[in-house]
């Protein structure tokens, strides 16, 4: 009988769509998943670290249904339901979707957002309830990725001294969010940097190493038309933001397993890693709106709904071939070089 795989899991961040991500962790955390794998780490980056951060905490304090309560409970509460807030939500999506629309500076107006946020944690996710001490937090492990935007470094904050303000700046995405202090940085939303954090899983300690890093993509990576209005183009130009930067996390792990093959004195330190991406369906059929930029920012149940159900039926596609990664229309795997007239030798 084969040994079940040692697998990380890494949640890319997409403001609501990581609802998807919460239903793929919600059934891999189910009895007829949990036991296929072991799991070793979670990363995630903006609401995949909301994820990822509230399956972690659940599994260090009462196992996997734990896990899967907290992840289903901050997703029901985060729904717009009482009317105020239904409206507050429609209109906002509504603007988002406005031909034309002004950007306004976080700094002119009350933090709501990020104090809504930061309720939902207190709830579901309370750090004084987390065991104090590092080594009781590292199992698994969780990683975080946020961005420092004073120097433009990449921070990873790791589960075993995680905060409420680290997890919170992880989400800060501007201009919705105003920049978060987290140990002693100033910080935006790891979108910009490590969405989510993955080349980390190449250094775990021995007993940790994970043979296979499970990817739960939110943004394609391919659309079929050219964007042309200004929102298609603020929806394509975040898209390949966020996958620029998880194609660079991931092309470190294939750069690891070419450098095993050519020298096999590294094993000592690294072994072969196999990657596998998950990607969130865009057929329209499925969902109750379009999966545009404002849709990010919608809480509507329907949506929230629709996303979590398409995150349980692909969260089976990590067990097969379906999820074998590089393959087309997923993250980037590949540079391409472009022939160009100068740069062909001329004719003798």
């Amino acid at each position: 009988m084969a040994a079940i795989p040692k697998v990380a899991i890494a949640c890319q961040g997409g403001g609501s769509h990581a609802a998807f991500a919460a239903g793929v962790l919600d059934r891999l955390l189910s009895d007829a998943c949990f036991g296929r794998f072991e799991l070793v780490a979670l990363s995630g980056t903006s609401g995949g670290a909301m994820c990822s951060a509230l399956a972690w905490a659940g599994l260090l304090l009462g196992g996997p249904a734990d896990a899967r309560r907290r992840l289903a409970a901050f997703w029901k509460d985060l729904e717009a339901r009482e009317g105020p807030d239904i409206v507050a939500n429609a209109l906002g999506t509504w603007y988002a979707r406005l031909p034309v629309n002004a950007e306004i500076s976080p700094y002119l107006y009350p933090p709501v957002a990020e104090e809504r946020l930061r309720e939902l944690l207190d709830r579901h996710l309370p750090f004084a309830s987390l065991p104090a001490a590092p080594e009781q937090r590292a199992k698994p492990t969780l990683l975080v990725g946020a961005t420092d935007v004073r120097t433009g470094d990449r921070v990873i904050f790791p589960g075993d001294r995680l905060d409420q303000d680290q997890l919170v700046a992880s989400a800060a995405v501007p201009p919705l969010y105003r920049a978060v202090e987290a140990d002693g940085r100033m910080c935006w939303d790891g979108l910009f940097s490590s969405n989510p954090p993955v080349r980390e899983f190449t250094d775990f300690a021995k007993d940790m190493r994970p043979d296979e890093i499970w990817v739960v993509q939110i943004n394609p990576q391919h659309r079929r038309e050219l964007p042309e209005s200004m929102n298609e183009i603020i929806d394509r130009r975040n898209e390949l933001a966020g996958n620029l930067a998880l194609g660079q996390e991931l092309y470190f792990t294939t750069r690891v397993n070419e450098w095993l093959k050519a020298d096999a004195s590294l094993a000592q330190r690294y072994k072969p890693i196999k990657v596998r991406v998950v990607q969130m369906q865009l057929d329209a059929k499925d969902y109750p709106g379009p999966l545009d930029y404002a849709s990010k920012l919608d809480r509507n149940p329907a949506l929230l709904h629709a996303l979590i159900r398409k995150g349980r039926e692909r969260a089976e596609w990590f067990f097969d071939a379906r999820s074998d990664w590089p393959r087309e229309g997923t993250a980037p795997h590949k540079s391409v070089y472009a022939t160009t007239p100068a740069a062909v030798s001329p004719k003798r």
